[in-house]
């Protein structure tokens, strides 16, 4: 039966055998959503159709070049297997059990995207995977030109040379006119999620549209491609507010929060840094604050710096963890970097695999890497990186371990007076002037303390919480007749700490109940100087009355414990406003 659109009559489609299109598939290139597809950047929304091939054009008439290298092993329908494509190595992780879903995007054209997601769906089947390359590239489909599919591009899902890949073209590139068969990004990943595949490696090109970056978050594991150039990078911190933001809109559901959120996000201007809409919220003493700080912690992109060609370019991977963690708040998994390889383009140019043709090369070698552990951290065998050190200290400043040694803390001061020096690649568009000077003057500070051992222990005695033992007993002694815990040594040079003022009361075994019956001072603001918890403490100058009141509680030296403890909140406000400028 005829379909009808906006009045008109449209022939019925062609049959499956002339489109080349799989029916499994069939339902995901007959929706259309709007939402899908609708600019991040205001103006008209645009609709995207798809035209599907006539019936000339046969999928099995396709001719295809020569894909494999002579010698090379090919599967025959109905053969046997190779043994590598059957039985995975045992180091590998078993394969899933559902198809799942791994995005790879960008925020410019020219980064490698396709061609990264070509090979890594390669790497993929050829450890015996199962895998769908799928091309949602919006601004032209060329997947098919990197995995050994039909020379000229059409919607449907087609098989390739590579023994356990096929290629489906989503058709999102094509042309406004003619038979329409139009599909959307949530409709393609509800039929992929149904598909008899491991992986479903999705190319979705730049991510500049509301749809793409939805179907970016709505995917199981995500790679985002960028190279080491300023405008890239640029590029690269924008999206990262951009989406971080658009996920946690998401997460809200529409109502009164998600309106409060774009309230701020538009006070704020542009694409806001997680952090300074972290602070906005707080300062406004808005309950949303504490939901985006979670939020912010379980939101982890992991980033694959392409095209490497200075030794210098090796290190940005690692120096835009810092700077991203630094300025926006959030934490990436560094995926690796790929070299300049001349011979990706001399294969592109010759329509053949990179992984096949050249699996030597750097850049082949690369991509193996990456995507071992793409695997691995799916798997939970490589496990994320966690800080371990307390935020905003010398030690979280410089990333060093408190026993680092004195040749570790050098060489971590090096590197971040590099990593944040005027004109330093990754932290161009991050930071003002002013905001990178500030952080400067940290990084000689914590360089000196970290460096005098007079200075160094009392301060690691005052940031540095108790021992899981110690917390152990001390919590045991307030609700028990326990022996008291050891007193923390204290020095005239120690710096005053929530955690060491905690430890101080346990060794005495006072409750917060008393001490606040004895200063009148609220228990809900003796646990925030406890923890530290800056965020949520008053104004600097009843900071300093309850710090004093409480050091006099507790039988300590009440102008050490209020100009150490102050100095440290003081610095908190500075580096928000300065963040902020």
């Amino acid at each position: 039966m005829a379909k009808k659109k906006r009045g008109k009559s449209v022939a019925p489609p062609p049959r499956e055998a002339e489109r080349g299109t799989d029916p499994g598939l069939e339902p995901a290139l007959e929706e259309l959503s709007l939402d899908d597809v609708e600019p991040l950047e205001s103006g008209p929304t645009e609709v995207i159709r798809v035209e599907a091939a006539g019936p000339s054009a046969d999928a099995t008439s396709v001719e295809r070049a020569p894909i494999l290298p002579s010698g090379a092993p090919r599967i025959e329908e109905g053969a046997p297997r190779d043994e590598r494509a059957s039985e995975p190595s045992p180091s590998l992780p078993p394969a899933p059990s559902a198809c799942r879903i791994l995005a790879i995007g960008g925020a410019k054209g020219g980064v490698g995207k396709s061609v990264f997601a070509a090979n890594l769906a390669i790497y993929l089947a050829s450890i015996g995977r199962k895998v769908i390359a799928v091309d949602a590239d919006r601004h032209g489909a060329n997947l098919h030109t990197l995995v050994g599919g039909p020379q000229i591009a059409r919607v449907g899902q087609f098989p390739t040379d590579i023994p356990q890949l096929e290629l489906l073209t989503s058709g999102l590139d094509e042309a406004l006119t003619g038979r329409r068969a139009p599909t959307t990004l949530r409709a393609l990943y509800r039929a992929l999620r149904a598909e008899d595949a491991n992986y479903a490696v999705v190319d979705l090109g730049s991510l500049d549209t509301r749809g793409a970056l939805d179907a970016f978050l709505d995917a199981d594991i995500t790679v985002f491609l960028t190279v080491p150039e300023p405008t890239s990078l640029s590029n690269t911190y924008r999206f990262l507010s951009r989406a971080f933001v658009r996920s946690f809109a998401r997460s809200l559901g529409p109502g009164d929060d998600r309106r409060t959120l774009w309230l701020f996000v538009r006070r704020l201007g542009g694409a806001p840094a997680p952090l300074d809409l972290w602070r906005a919220l707080d300062d406004d003493g808005h309950p949303l604050a504490d939901r985006l700080r979670e939020h912010i912690a379980r939101f982890r992109p992991s980033i694959v710096l392409n095209k490497t060609r200075l030794r210098a370019d090796l290190e940005v991977g690692d120096a835009l963890r810092t700077v991203i963690r630094r300025r926006l708040g959030l934490t990436i998994e560094y995926l690796g970097h790929i070299e300049h390889d001349d011979t990706v383009w001399s294969m592109v140019r010759e329509q053949k695999l990179l992984l096949v043709e050249s699996p030597g090369t750097k850049a082949a070698k690369n991509v193996e890497k990456i995507a071992r552990r793409v695997l691995g951290l799916e798997s939970g065998k490589i496990k994320r990186a966690d800080h371990t050190v307390p935020p905003e200290s010398h030690h979280d400043l410089l990333e060093v371990e408190r026993g680092a040694t004195d040749e570790d803390i050098r060489r971590a001061y090096k590197r971040a007076k590099e990593i944040y020096a005027p004109g330093a690649l990754v932290s161009y568009s991050l930071f003002t002037p002013e905001a990178l000077e500030h952080v400067r003057a940290r990084l000689d500070e914590a360089f000196d303390v970290l460096l005098d051992p007079s200075r160094r222990r009392p301060y690691e005695l005052s940031v540095f919480p108790p021992s899981p033992e110690h917390e152990e007993r001390a919590g045991e002694r307030e609700s028990e007749h326990d022996p008291l815990p050891p007193a923390p040594e204290i020095t005239p040079d120690t710096d005053f700490t929530g955690a060491l003022l905690r430890a101080v009361r346990h060794s005495q075994g006072v409750r917060l109940e008393d001490v606040s019956a004895r200063t009148k001072i609220g228990v809900s603001h003796l646990v925030a100087i406890e923890k530290d918890d800056f965020g949520v403490l008053p104004a600097a100058v009843y900071v300093r009355g309850f710090v004093t009141e409480l050091a006099k509680a507790l039988g300590l030296d009440a102008t050490q414990v209020a100009r150490t403890y102050v100095r440290r909140y003081r610095r908190y406000l500075e580096e928000r406003s300065g963040a902020r400028g």
